[in-house]
């Protein structure tokens, strides 16, 4: 045994990060797999039933409704992502590393509300958006445009859009240093000719960091999926486990928690008696999702690589 780690030393570095990797991360995912094949409340005797719970799963119409309407805002917030805050991100990043005037503050001001946890997220957003004592109904009301006020956050067909705001105010610093990051690294040679060659600011952005930045474009759209497929603390916040009004802001991950976990209005019958049985099933067809997509990704960056 000795001889065999004398003659590959690097498996003593290796095997404490795997260790716990194994512990901790492996061994849930298959834990919770084979949990997924059983009948079981999570306390009571389990019964195996196999692949009858991803059966119900995707046949029982009230299990159904939920997983879509819970998919589809989780991809919302992943596409409204991509589409409006990656390219912002990316703009601010460049105007960072060009060092336009102010850019101190610029950074530590984007960057910032990362630092402030959900609930207060919430209790900011709550005073701008209140019926009654929110900032946008008080300013609508000061202009003359009273009859634009209206209640935000009871609205149900706001609710995600006012979580996907949430979410990018709070989280646009983070993409954005990925980004300044990724910038610092295209060579000077390329901004040289590109300088030489006259082109202007934005130019060179398109032309010249565009092009080497990709992967890292790549890489962010991937965690923008993961995030929007996890996201789970801004929705449960603004409303409950029943993922608030006509189910406006439920997501993935709390679909997830409300199965396996109760609901103030639970379904009851076969899922309220198999709620961790249920619950794990919801769990690993959110990995799979998540996995799936994340190797194509992976695949993908490969080949550009090569």
């Amino acid at each position: 045994m000795l001889s065999f780690f004398k003659k590959r030393p690097y498996l003593l570095f290796i095997a404490p990060g795997f260790i716990l990797y194994t512990i901790l991360v492996i061994y849930p995912i298959a834990a919770a797999a084979v949990i997924s094949l059983y009948r079981w409340n999570g306390i009571g005797p389990k019964t195996f039933v196999g692949f009858n719970n991803y059966i119900e799963l995707f046949n029982n119409k009230d299990m159904v409704s939920q997983l879509w309407n819970a998919l589809s805002h989780s991809l919302m917030i992943f596409i409204l992502t991509v589409i409006f805050v990656i390219p912002v991100q990316i703009i601010m990043a460049y105007m960072i590393y060009s060092k336009v005037r102010g850019k101190s503050f610029f950074q530590v001001a984007i960057f910032s509300p990362q630092f402030i946890s959900t609930p207060v997220i919430i209790f900011i957003f709550t005073l701008l958006l209140d019926a009654n004592i929110g900032v946008v109904n008080k300013f609508l009301e000061s202009i003359g445009q009273g009859h634009l006020t209206k209640p935000w956050l009871g609205i149900p067909e706001f609710g995600m859009y006012i979580v996907w705001i949430m979410i990018s105010w709070a989280g646009m610093g983070v993409g954005m240093m990925f980004f300044v990051g990724a910038m610092k690294m295209v060579p000077v040679d390329c901004l040289e000719s590109a300088y030489l060659d006259g082109a202007g600011f934005w130019k060179r952005l398109i032309t010249i960091f565009l092009p080497q930045i990709k992967v890292t474009i790549l890489n962010m759209v991937l965690i923008s999926y993961i995030f929007g497929m996890t996201i789970f603390d801004f929705s449960y916040l603004l409303g409950g486990t029943s993922g608030g009004i006509e189910r406006n802001v439920d997501v993935m991950s709390l679909f997830f928690y409300r199965m396996a976990f109760g609901d103030t209005n639970p379904l009851g019958g076969n899922i309220s008696q198999n709620s961790m049985g249920m619950g794990t099933t919801i769990a690993c067809v959110l990995f799979l999702m998540i996995f799936i997509i994340a190797l194509i990704q992976l695949l993908i960056v490969y080949r550009k690589e090569e």
